[in-house]
Parts: C-alpha cells; structure tokens; sequence
C-alpha cells in the first residue's frame, strides 16, 4: 500500500489580529443596535397592551355595572306600574323580596313620593333600616322628553370613608300625563366599591365610576375627598369622551398628578362612565424586566464575542506550531504499517488479507485469537493451514470475486482456536495491492449468538417459559393435525382451569406463583404420561388431548385423576394452598368438528363446572349453550340492579327453639327485575361470585341492613338484631373494615346488633389475614357466626382460634333430621361441639314439627325456617316485634 505524501500539507498562516479586532467590534455594535430597536419596539408594545388590558377591563367593569343598574332601573319601573295601579300601599314589608329581582342584594331603600312631593311610603331591608338617612322631597317633573329617564346622583357622603347613598330616582305619570309623583331606589356605594376592588392594578391603580356630568361616585380603592365633586374639566371629559364612547390613553392623574394610563367605556343606557387608572411605571414592570435582561445579554454576549475573538487569536497561533509537529509526525507514520494495524486490531471482528497465493499478508488481533495462533506468526502463513485443510466452497468463491471484482459473502461453520464451533457470514473483497497484484480482504461476523437467540425465540413460540410445557399455539396446531388424521375416531379434549391458584401470588408473590406454576407443570406432565398431550393455555389455565377410543369411561377416570391430584393442597414456601380444580370435557366429533368448536365446548363445559360447586368435573353438552346466554342474561340485568333500585331486602326471624321467641332476624336478599321477574339468589348470588358484582351488591346489603336496624332500634328504643352473610370476595377487600365501621357509626347500631355470617371455605383461606380482620371486627362490637357449619372444612382449630359466637347447622342436616339418624347424629354433634366451646347454635330450615321436636331434644339454642315465618318485608317485622 502507498504512503500519503507529506508535501501535499500546505502551512496555514494565523489570522491577522487587526481584522479579527474589527469584525468583533462590528459584531458588537450591530447586536446593540439590534437589541436597543427590539426594545424600543417592546416599550411601544408594552404601552399598547396595557391600554387595551386596561380597556378591556373597564369594558367588563361597565356590563357589570349596566346589569346592577338595569336590575334597580327595572325595580322602580315595577314599582311605578305597581304604584299606578294600586297606591303607595304596595310597599309593603315583604316588597323587595318579592318584587325587586335581581336587584334585591343592591338595594339599601326603596320609597315613593307624590305628586306634591311628600314621601308616601318607603320600605327597606331589615338590617339596613335603622342606618338610612331621612329622605328630601324630589323636584316635580312634567312631562316631555326625556321626563321617563332615570336621574342617578350621589349624596349623604361620609368623608371619612367615601362611603354615599345612590339614588335612582325615576318620575311617575298618571295615564293623562300628569306627574304623579317618583319612586327612589337608594343603593349603598360601598356594596359597588368592593366590586370595582376586587380588580388588582397595582400601586396606583384605580376603577372609578363617574357620572356623565363628570361627578365622581364611586372608587376603588376609596378616594373620600373625591367622591361627589366634579371631574368634568379633565381629559376624560374634555377630549376622550367627545370623541368615543369607549378608549385608551395616557395623562397626568388629576388626583396626585402621576402619569398614568387609563381606559374608558360607558355603561349603555345609563349617564355613567367606568374608568380604569394604572401607573405608568406599573405598566412598564415587564418592560423594564425585559429591558435589563437584554442589556446584560448583550453586555455578556459582548463579553463572550471579545474573549471568543481572543481565543481564536490565540488558538491559531498555536495551531500554527501544532500542524508543524503533526506533519513531521505524519511523515514518520507514513513509512510504517503500525498505523493501519492499530485500526484494524481496534475492531473486534476478525480481518485478514490474502495473496494471490492464498498466503496470509496482514491480520488483526481478532483474527489472531479467532485461529489462536500469534499475531507475529500469521503473516506468510497459507490459510488453509490455519483453518485444517482448504475448503471448496471458500475457494470458488474467492476465484469469483478475483474473476468479477464484486464482494461476495456467505454464512458456515467455523472451530475457533478454543475448538468450539461458531457460526459465521465471511465477506470476501478484492484489493489491488502496490505491486498491482489482486489480494483477498477477508471480514468475518460471528452471528452464533444470534442464532442461539432466534432458537430461543423459536422455542418460546412453541413452549410456555415458565412449566415448559407447550403453549396455546402449539396445542392448537396438535389438536388440528390429531383431527385431522383422526379418520373420524373419537379424541377428547379436558380444559383444566385452578380456580384459586391467584391466591398464592396475591399472598406470596410473582416469584412463588412462578414456582408453583414450575410445580404444577412437573405434576401434570407425569400425570399426562406419553399418550396424553398437555398445555398451558394462559393463566391458571391447561388442556389436555387425549384419544377418546377407549370410551367416555376413560376420559372420566383420567379427569378424576387429574382432579384429585390438583385438589390435593400444593405446598409453597411451607403453606399450603387449595387451587379448585374445575375440569371441562369435549369429545370429538360430536362436540365439536374443528379445533376451535371442540376447545370452546371444553372450556364452556369448564365454566359449567366452576358454576356447579357439587361436580368439579362436567362433560359438554348442547344445553351448556343456552344455560350460558341465561347467565349471560341474569349478568347484564344484576349490573343494573343497584343503579335501578331492584334489589330489596326480606328478614327471616330467628327464633328460640324452648320459648319460641323471636331474638333476631336474618337479612335475604331478593331481586326483582321488570324483564325477568322475580330472580331466584340460587340463580344470581353465583353469577354475582363469579362476576365480582358481589362486593358492590353486598356492601350495598350490609349498608342496609344498617339502616333498617338503625330505624328499628329508634322506634322500639331497644336493639334489633340483624344477621349479614358476607361472601369469600367481600372478606377479602382492604376495605371491609372501615365500611363496617363507617356504617356501625352513620346509622347509630348498637354494640351486638349486627351479626356477620362467614363460610367455613372464607375462613379456611388467607388465615393468618382472615384471624386478624375476624378480632378487628370483632372488637367493634360485631358477632360472628359460621354459617352452613359441616359442609365444609368443619376444622376444630379454626373453631378454637376465630372469635365466632353462633354456629349455623346446614339445612341439608335439618331437612331429614326427624327421618335419618346419619342427619340427626351429625346435628348433635355439632349442639354438643358448640355447648363445649360456648357457643350458640342456629338450625337453619325448620319447616316440619317433627324437626323442631327432635331440635329441642338436642337442645339446639335457636332456629329459623318456615315452620315459624316465611321471611318477611321490612313492613311487617315491627307487627311482630309488637306482639
């Protein structure tokens, strides 16, 4: 390769200092000349702004005034109808009230006087009647023009504060013409004053109000001295006035002889004129501002051009001797390759130069550790020595790129010096060298990391990165080829989907939900086995794909298998959790014809499951369709049951099973809706679990059943017990306490009259949460009690450990208690567990005599069914409360 010729570097001269002086100077005063217009032009803007602000607010100022006065001017006028018509006798003490409109906050006295001038009547506020000075008789007025016309003036002014008394004064005539006399409408100044104040001018500034003749009669701030003397011999009225009803412009105050600024409009209909007064100096604040902010910028931007024009003085100078010692040290690098081969062992990818012999001529260090051969070494070396032997496809292509010139690249596998292979793209270029002969440029790019990455990429398309087992899209395609090939034999699909696996993330984490999803993975691939394909579809939810040649038996035994092995508790960081498994099952072809019907029907058949809290596990059937559009239904319409007031409350008595006597009731909710009628809660409260409505639905349950004890309690002055159930969601909201609590205090509910009724599944989840919230509840004078105790858990710790008072035995004991000795030893079980632990117990669905007498052999505490009452509306529980 060839040298630069250093003869070709040209010395560069500094520049001379007397131009540079000159340009700097000149740069300078054109930036002040710049600056000094920009601000002329901005002090002239500056002035106009503020003319117009201050026009602008005179223009509101006066449609403020215009609307008090033409709210007084419309009282007298009222007033004088009324007087024509009926007499002075229409001022009566309610007449400002009733006639004055929106006059009424202005007016301080309303009166009228006859014809000859005497006062006949007048009325007044009754805060303000005392403080009103004597009224004086008006001048007559006869008819003509301008005779209707109100007369404002101004009079009664104290010195001390500028306060006066308006007075709109308006004749009145007689259906002939005549003078009849005049009504006066007197408003207090002040109450306008501390409107025009309410504007912020700034020291100086001032909103006056003055009559055409030029009377001052109100201003804001207070000017004592000026209220009720003229001002017409000012330029306001001299030269502005005359000429526009509404302006601007700049005079000498002719208060304290300041130059101000002011703006003007009159108020439309009446001889009154706002004005509005700000100093001049005020106005110019900004200005100022602006003004020394550009005469330090450019003093500074002067600076900075001046130690700038220094700088580069200096700087040539030394970049003169600097481009001396650069060429000389250029010439220097010319002579050897140490330069070109610090470039290219900077660059991490692999480079090295071949002959036409295939000899190594120049290398970089990448390449060096890419063979693991030393740098000093390669030069001379032929290249298929240090790539094991000559490779074919390489060699045709160098043969083209020497034949055509063009580059040419291509992607293979290579051994590094360390033996791994790696993948790479070689591109082969064509260098002519110094002697004329054609040398091979060789750049290599290693792309195994990117491979390794679309692998990855490839892998989590296919496969769920956290259970490895396959994703939705594989199982998809799976379900679509085994349909496929079926030849029309029958295959199942089971959607599984953990009902309360949230509840480990919810109490421990993301972290221990991934570990437990890890663990669940690893059970339903040994469950699954070789035959069976399983899929994490989302969520908490899996499939599996099995063949349904065996028969519907089969798949059944499978599903159970699955779900006794997913019902089992799952331990995660030494607790245990209950995951719910709900199982859904679709065979094909009845089910379903193409992958997406069949994993549809499992999942819907799913859903049936979860609704159906008895069977966990539910084949597809054609009537699941139209349960679903049903619940569906029911869901759309309970979404709007609040909002449209169609829920309502019935009270089933509790009753003591000796004495028969009523301690309390039970609070049922019904839905009534206009489209469905009356909703069964069997229908609705499990669509409300499901769908979540059951927190708002049961806080607006819990509120109410507040307020009616609320009620009840005031009218019978003794306490009336109330039993709430609570569901499994509303427990478990942050907000539950302070809800009970607000309630408890907004409605006044004694201590031990509100019950709260808890399943044993609630109570089972979350304890160490559901321990906590149960003593806090417990402590706001709140009962306790475990209702449907013995379907669930009937665990004896949780028993030793909540604070509950009452344990409620499940209808499905109560209803064959007089027929079943399995029912009625479970029921005495349960009385004598409850009177070892101190607590009480209800039987819930007494409806037979039989029932209640084995009962009262047991000593059971209480009971409620329709032996005794059918719930009852709110109406009709005071009747028997009375009895």
């Amino acid at each position: 390769m060839q040298a630069p010729n250093p003869s070709g570097l040209r010395p560069v001269r500094p520049y001379p200092r007397a131009r540079l002086v000159i340009v700097t100077a000149g740069l300078i005063a054109a930036l002040g000349m710049v600056t000094a217009s920009m601000l002329y032009a901005s002090y002239e803007d500056a002035l106009r702004e503020q003319q117009v602000t201050l026009r602008n607010v005179a223009i509101v100022f006066a449609a403020q005034t215009t609307g008090v006065a033409q709210a007084i001017d419309g009282a007298t006028q009222r007033t004088a109808t009324l007087y024509r018509a009926r007499g002075a006798g229409v001022l009566t003490p309610g007449f400002l009230e009733e006639h004055a409109g929106p006059a009424r906050p202005y007016l301080a006295r309303m009166a009228l006087f006859d014809a000859a001038g005497r006062l006949a009547a007048s009325v007044a506020p009754g805060d303000m009647a005392r403080s009103l000075p004597a009224l004086a008789a008006p001048a007559a007025v006869s008819a003509g023009a301008g005779a209707a016309s109100i007369a404002i003036t101004i009079s009664n002014v104290d010195r001390a504060t500028g306060h006066g008394i308006l007075n709109f004064m308006r004749p009145v005539f007689d259906t002939g013409g005549q003078y009849a006399g005049a009504v006066l409408a007197q408003v207090d100044s002040a109450r306008l004053e501390r409107l025009y104040r309410s504007v912020e001018l700034g020291p100086g500034g001032s909103v006056t109000l003055l009559h055409r003749d030029g009377t001052m009669l109100i201003r804001g701030p207070g000017y004592p001295a000026g209220i009720g003397e003229s001002f017409a011999d000012t330029p306001l009225f001299r030269e502005q006035l005359p000429r526009a009803s509404r302006g601007a412009f700049e005079a000498a105050s002719p208060v304290d002889g300041v130059l101000r600024l002011y703006g003007y409009d009159t108020v439309e209909g009446y001889p009154l004129v706002i004005i509005t007064g700000m100093n001049r100096d005020v106005a110019l604040d900004s200005w100022y501002g602006r003004m020394w902010s550009a005469l330090v910028s450019w003093l500074l931007l002067a600076g900075a051009l001046s130690f700038l024009a220094w700088r580069v003085a200096r700087d040539t100078r030394r970049q003169f001797r600097l481009i001396d010692l650069v060429s000389a040290s250029e010439a220097r690098l010319v002579k050897r390759f140490d330069y070109l081969a610090s470039i290219m062992n900077a660059v991490g990818t692999p480079i090295w130069v071949l002959d036409d012999e295939r000899r190594i001529v120049l290398a970089n260090e990448a390449f060096a550790r890419l063979v693991g051969r030393p740098l000093d070494a390669l030069p001379g070396l032929e290249e298929r020595s240090v790539f094991d032997g000559a490779d074919q496809d390489r060699e045709r292509r160098y043969a083209a790129v020497l034949d055509h010139g063009a580059s040419l690249d291509a992607a293979g596998a290579m051994r590094d010096g360390s033996g791994e292979t790696r993948t790479v793209i070689q591109l082969t270029s064509r260098l002519t060298a110094e002697d004329g002969k054609a040398h091979l440029v060789n750049v290599l790019t290693d792309i195994t990391e990117r491979e390794r990455a679309e692998a990855r990429l490839a892998w989590l398309t296919e496969f769920d990165p956290i259970t490895k087992l396959p994703n939705q899209l594989q199982f998809w395609r799976l379900l679509e080829a085994r349909i496929a090939g079926s030849g029309g034999q029958e295959l199942a699909v089971i959607a599984l989907v953990l009902e309360r696996l949230h509840e480990i993330v919810d109490l421990l984490g993301h972290d221990a939900g991934d570990r437990a999803l890890r663990d669940i993975g690893e059970l339903l691939r040994r469950a699954s086995g070789e035959q069976v394909a399983v899929a994490r579809i989302r969520g908490a939810e899996f499939a599996f794909l099995l063949d349904g040649a065996a028969g519907r038996q089969a798949v059944e035994r499978f599903a159970m298998q699955v779900h006794a092995l997913m019902a089992a508790p799952l331990s995660v960081d030494g607790r245990d959790f209950f995951l719910d498994p709900v199982l859904g099952i679709a065979l094909y072809p009845q089910d379903g014809r193409n992958a997406d019907e069949l994993h549809r029907s499992a999942q819907g058949a799913c859903t049936r499951a979860g609704a159906d809290m008895d069977d966990a596990i539910h084949f597809f059937s054609s009537g699941m369709h139209t349960g679903l559009g049903q619940r569906l239904t029911i869901e759309a319409h309970l979404r709007r049951a609040l909002e449209h007031g169609e829920l309502r409350l019935v009270y089933q008595p509790k009753v003591t099973v000796q004495e028969q006597a009523v301690i309390g009731f039970e609070a049922l909710l019904r839905w009534d809706n206009p489209a469905l009628g009356a909703v069964s809660p069997a229908q609705f409260v499990p669509i409300a679990e499901r769908s979540g409505l059951i927190v708002p639905i049961g806080a607006w349950v819990l509120e109410e059943a507040c307020r009616q004890m609320g009620e009840w309690s005031a009218q019978l002055g003794r306490p009336v017990k109330v039993a709430v159930n609570l569901s499994p969601r509303q427990l478990y909201q942050k907000s539950l306490l302070d809800t009970i609590r607000r309630c408890l205090a907004q409605y006044q509910v004694p201590r031990g009259s509100l019950e709260l009724e808890i399943t044993e599944t609630a109570l089972m989840s979350r304890e160490e949460e559901v321990d906590v919230l149960m003593h806090d509840i417990r402590a706001l004078g709140v009962d306790l009690a475990i209702d449907d105790f013995g379907t669930g858990y009937s665990s004896l710790a949780y028993l030793k450990r909540f604070p509950v008072s009452r344990l409620k035995v499940d209808r499905a004991f109560v209803r064959d208690i007089d027929r079943d000795e399995d029912s009625a030893a479970i029921a005495l079980s349960i009385v004598n567990l409850a009177r070892g632990l101190k607590l009480k117990v209800v039987a819930e669905g007494v409806e037979t005599e039989a029932q209640l007498a084995v009962l009262r052999g047991m000593a059971c505490d209480e009971y409620q069914g329709f032996l005794f009452s059918r719930p009852l509306e709110r109406g009709d529980v005071l009747p028997l409360l009375g009895r």
